[in-house]
């Protein structure tokens, strides 16, 4: 019965959890990048394939510029496809679109092809607050 118990409160607990988390639509997308500085917590599955703190200028013309753990800027452009940001970086093309699941303030980043986490938002700023450049 005790372990009955345990099962029903995880479960329940678990479910609860989920019903919280909640896919960004591209507008809420846009609102949240589109000429803003993003300040991640990358993983291996990231663009750069390295984990670590990066930061991503999302400029309102479409373009990016991306600063990776190591430092090296990387370049691309940017696009909302329905749900979804897709960006294509000149140093690493073919890497595909990208959905946000947020779960209070927690945004976290993840491959739409794959389903592997890239990143999780720490904070954005207003503008290119790092004065990234290509």
């Amino acid at each position: 019965m005790r372990a009955l118990h345990a099962c029903v409160i995880l479960t329940t607990c678990a479910l609860g959890e989920t019903a919280l988390a909640a896919d960004m639509s591209g507008a809420d997308i846009k609102t949240l990048l589109a000429g803003n500085t993003a300040y991640l917590e990358t993983t291996a599955a990231s663009v750069s394939g390295q984990a670590g703190q990066t930061v991503i200028f999302w400029n309102a013309d479409g373009t990016a510029l991306y600063k990776t753990a190591p430092g090296t800027i990387m370049h691309g452009t940017w696009e909302i496809k329905a749900n979804t940001i897709c960006a294509v970086w000149k140093e690493r093309p073919n890497m595909g679109c990208v959905r946000y699941d947020k779960t209070g303030d927690v945004v976290t980043v993840i491959d739409v092809a794959s389903g592997q986490v890239r990143a999780k938002i720490l904070k954005t700023a207003a503008g290119n607050a790092e004065k990234l450049a290509p």
